[in-house]
């Protein structure tokens, strides 16, 4: 069994259930409807823009979990078809977050604080005190109003 990185303690097959569960299609009538299994594995297997091919029964295996183990190239594509399905607002879905139950929003941080200079500013604000940082987000705030400031924090 696959379990996350973080210790969420859901299965493969749990996330990728979460996943049918949460990205929904409107029928004729307005209604929302969960995609089925041999939906998802037909257009999977007839995206172009990866290799994978995928069964139905093997995607019920899946969601089921007597099967585990799919290919990296089986997961893109599934990424795929839910990544480009999910609503406005929801964060983007990636393999990692598949495989490891780990939150997008790690992620973009991880990319953010790749930067030299982000990894400054973090250390500097980190050796501030908490009256000095609540300004310094005033301070910026002004510089980009489009990002509220955290004075909670």
């Amino acid at each position: 069994m696959v379990t996350g990185g973080r210790g969420d303690g859901q299965s493969l097959a749990q996330r990728l259930n979460a996943l049918f569960s949460m990205v929904r299609w409107v029928d004729g009538h307005g209604r929302l409807r969960e995609y089925s299994t041999a939906e998802v594995a037909k257009a999977v297997t007839a995206d172009p823009s990866h290799p994978a091919t995928l069964s139905r029964s093997y995607l019920a295996m899946l969601r089921n979990g007597s099967h585990t183990n799919p290919t990296l190239s089986m997961l893109e594509g599934l990424v795929k078809f839910f990544d480009d399905r999910r609503g406005p607002g929801v964060p983007p879905i990636t393999v990692r977050s598949l495989v490891a139950g780990e939150d997008p929003a790690d992620e973009v941080l991880r990319q953010q604080l790749a930067s030299r200079q982000v990894q400054v500013i973090a250390m500097r604000a980190g050796a501030m005190t908490p009256a000095m940082r609540e300004q310094l987000l005033k301070m910026m705030e002004v510089f980009d109003p489009s990002e509220p400031a955290d004075p909670g924090e």
